[in-house]
């Protein structure tokens, strides 16, 4: 019943805190990845549990198969084909199929097979779409050191957020002393704060900044 209340924005959130911070374990051609079954397989787990799937496809008349030669460090020729295209990435709310979001995409390969080519570029853009499209950190070191980094800087926000909520209570507190009928604070704070006129459901600091403008504009 939850995941039926959320829309894909907020599925999508979910997926990418199910997946959390990548660890890099493998490696080639001197630098460190991670492989493309590590983030599928916590991509999808989260893809499951909220009820969303991935559509991918290639723009029709995009589809490039270009052969290619050079001369390789030992001065010796390689005949190679780069294959590249165009993609369209589609996530679907299956609770709401008529709910999605598209992202355009682009992959690129190079090597002696065109098919092979094709795997190599699909392969690719596939990982990083998903790691870009869900902000997704990775990291050499083990992703539990990346989690207290994300945990601290979550609590350093929540901090703020309260005491920008105190702030706005200490002042709207001040003007009602001053003569002002109460109900036009909380109606100043429901304008801002989707319908609701209790300061201590407000969600962001931005919120409390705006508030915090009509109420210095509050003529006594």
């Amino acid at each position: 019943m939850e995941n039926k209340e959320m829309n894909l924005h907020q599925k999508l959130l979910k997926i990418a805190n199910i997946a959390g911070a990548l660890q890099r374990t493998k490696a080639a051609y001197g630098y460190k990845y991670v492989p493309e079954e590590d983030i599928q397989a916590k991509v999808t787990a989260g893809m499951q549990r909220y009820g969303v799937m991935l559509y991918h496809s290639i723009i029709p008349g995009t589809l490039n198969v270009t052969p290619i030669t050079y001369t390789n460090k030992n001065n010796k020729p390689c005949h190679e084909v780069i294959v590249s295209a165009d993609t369209k990435y589609t996530w679907v709310n299956t609770d709401n199929p008529d709910e999605k979001i598209e992202n355009t995409w682009v992959f690129i390969g190079q090597m002696e097979d065109a098919s092979q080519a094709f795997g190599a570029a699909e392969t690719y853009a596939n990982r990083y779409y998903l790691m870009k499209s869900l902000q997704l950190a990775t990291t050499e070191s083990d992703p539990d050191g990346y989690r207290s980094k994300q945990k601290a800087a979550e609590e350093f926000e929540e901090k703020e957020l309260q005491l920008a909520i105190k702030q706005l209570v200490d002042k709207g507190t001040a003007i009602i002393k001053t003569g002002v009928d109460k109900s036009v604070i909380a109606t100043i704070v429901a304008n801002y704060n989707d319908g609701d006129g209790n300061p201590s459901t407000i969600k962001s600091k931005e919120v409390c900044e705006e508030i915090m403008k009509e109420f210095n504009s509050i003529k006594k």
